[in-house]
């Protein structure tokens, strides 16, 4: 006899998020979101919140298990008049949850869901703080834990609370980080696991830890009802065990499904769902500005209706969409109207007035940065801001070569003042600071409001501060030495392989397929990433970066979260103490970083071909 469907936590996080989503993963679809479980662990030091949260519970024991026996472990220590468990099991019906902290006194239970999401305990308790968007499968999960715990103890009372990274608070404990360490587990010379283990003073993490409590019963009462009528649908959608029974309407929502992957031979829960709707190309997906088009007050819901009428291609959009009537107010910089209309690659006039002030030499600079949620280092909050890593090719006239230096961190200690040092000194007082976005300024901006709050500035940081004053935009009309590139290619250039698009990661492509230049290949030829494809176009460099094999995956450092993540397996993973793989680690990064800041450099000297 076949067995009963069952709903866990994670079947109830998918379902709520897609209905169909729940099919594809009961049936086993590849999704494009199944990366190195090591990898994606370490994003954001939830590990380490995990267990933080269990050491202040120092008599509470975990449960093991993964099999059924789990929830009879489970029953078998709540009958115990007081405890607490560490991911405890319960089997309701069809229903199966595992609790982060149960906490059991008498006939009274208490939830607790230990998140690395991070709040304010000084706003929590204003009214509407968990009502956010943000907080909602947060709160859908705890709400779906106490529906089952309920069922299973009927008479039992339960309070439900979060346990989260604070931002109101810091910790007098340097290096808190350390005290968290990742072991790998292996078998015949294989990776197959990893463990966390606190290796601090237990008294000290008590009072200097960085989480806080906040109960969330009234919320969680709001929101019950309608947990219970979405798990119930799920679970009865999962006994007709049809795709029909999840059908779902098509929307804007699917562009980002996890289940549409590239690989023709695997299974594409993308293509299930959208059928001959998924073939046009380019896709009415593809639109730049999506969800914005879709909620213009003139146009409400106009490309969803597009695709419910089964007009799914690009060219399905009418050019009133992605326009305005005022010709001297374009619609997000025209970038979807430029997509629609536009088959060739161009550059405004206004680029020559925009840049006229730019002074060389021209500093093209990238940086890397890292946060996790448990503080690198004393009074520090949750989530700081670690500044690792910078990369600068400098212009030093028109027509000069590139000269790229750099810098990095990888020793464990608080890198931000030596990182802003270094780079004061690279960039001196003369010339333009090219960057690609915002980030590096704002980044910038955090440190100079850090040294004006600080009580006492040594010679050398108020050279630092008076530097960062001429250098950094603080306010909207400040002029300074920063020019942002992503800016100039939003109002300025497009080409049709971009779509609606300006980052770095497509921009770069779309020039390398436009330009002749044989300088722009050698410098990519240098650095070992110019190689042509089967139809004798250059690839896209960051598809060529080295790859670096990863508790038994190949990973590459090709984007800033990427970096991120081999920066904090470098200093706080299994690889810590490894000498030849946090070698590998730091070139890579390197590698990347530098890449970054000659893309653009390439994106500028085609430019100014184009000027030309």
């Amino acid at each position: 006899m076949p067995q009963s469907p069952t709903l866990s936590k994670s079947d109830f996080k998918l379902g709520s998020s897609c209905f169909k989503k729940l099919w594809y993963k009961k049936h086993n679809y590849p999704t494009t979101s199944e990366g190195n479980e090591y990898l994606d662990m370490l994003a954001d030091g939830g590990y380490m919140i995990g267990k933080m949260a269990q050491c202040l519970y120092p008599s509470g024991f975990e449960i093991t298990d993964r099999t059924d026996k789990a929830a009879a472990i489970t029953a078998y220590f709540l009958k115990y008049r007081n405890s607490v468990m560490f991911e405890a099991a319960f089997k309701v019906g069809d229903k199966i949850i595992r609790i982060d902290i149960l906490e059991k006194k008498g006939n009274s239970f208490r939830i607790i869901e230990v998140k690395s999401k991070s709040f304010n305990s000084s706003q929590a308790t204003t009214p509407g703080y968990f009502e956010k968007s943000e907080w909602t499968e947060y709160i859908e999960d705890i709400a779906f834990q106490k529906w089952v715990l309920q069922e299973a103890y009927p008479k039992a009372k339960i309070e439900c609370e979060f346990l989260l990274p604070d931002k109101d608070k810091t910790t007098p404990i340097d290096h808190l980080i350390s005290w968290f360490t990742i072991s790998a587990m292996e078998s015949d010379g294989r990776y197959i696991d990893y463990q966390i283990e606190f290796k601090g003073d237990l008294k000290a993490l008590k009072t200097g830890h960085i989480l806080s409590w906040i109960n969330v019963d009234a919320i969680i009462e709001k929101r019950l009802a309608g947990v219970q009528q979405s798990a119930n649908a799920m679970l009865a959608a999962l006994k007709k065990n049809t795709a029909q029974a999840f059908d779902v309407p098509l929307s804007i929502a699917c562009k980002g499904c996890e289940y549409k992957v590239d690989d023709s031979k695997l299974l594409n829960g993308f293509k299930s769902c959208w059928g001959k709707l998924a073939a046009p190309s380019p896709h009415i997906l593809e639109l730049g500005r999506l969800g914005n088009i879709n909620n213009r007050k003139d146009y409400k819901n106009c490309i969803n209706d597009l695709i419910a009428k089964g007009q799914t291609a690009l060219q399905d959009v009418p050019i009133a969409y992605v326009s305005n009537e005022d010709p001297d107010k374009p619609y997000y910089d025209n970038r979807a109207l430029y997509q629609l209309t536009e088959s060739k690659e161009f550059l405004l006039p206004g680029f020559n007035e925009a840049i006229k002030d730019l002074e060389y030499p021209l500093h093209f600079i990238d940086f890397e940065t890292s946060q996790m949620a448990i503080p690198y280092h004393a009074n520090m909050r949750p989530y700081g801001k670690v500044l690792f890593q910078w990369s600068c090719h400098t212009i030093a006239h028109p027509g000069a070569e590139p000269v790229h230096s750099e810098w990095i961190n990888t020793q464990d200690n608080y890198p931000n003042r030596e990182f802003a040092h270094s780079l004061m000194e690279q960039l001196g007082d003369k010339g333009t600071i090219m960057t690609w976005s915002a980030y590096e300024n704002t980044q910038l901006k955090d440190l100079k409001n850090e040294l004006e709050e600080q009580a006492e500035l040594d010679t050398t940081e108020q050279a630092l501060l008076k530097w960062l004053t001429v250098a950094v935009k603080a306010h909207k009309a400040d002029t300074t030495r920063l020019c942002d590139m992503n800016l100039l290619a939003l109002k300025y250039y497009f080409h049709p392989l971009m779509g609606g698009l300006t980052s770095i990661k497509v921009t770069l492509p779309a020039v390398l397929a436009a330009t002749k230049s044989e300088r722009i290949r050698q410098w990519l030829n240098a650095e070992g990433l110019w190689q042509l494809d089967a139809n004798g176009q250059a690839q896209d460099p960051y598809t060529l970066l080295p790859s670096i094999r990863i508790m038994d995956q190949f990973e590459k450092v090709k984007d800033g979260s990427g970096a991120m993540r081999a920066y904090q397996d470098m200093m706080y993973g299994v690889y810590r103490e490894h000498t030849l793989i946090k070698e590998l680690y730091k070139e890579a990064l390197l590698k990347y970083c530098k890449l970054d800041t000659l893309a653009m450099v390439v994106i500028w000297e085609r430019w100014n071909e184009m000027k030309k």
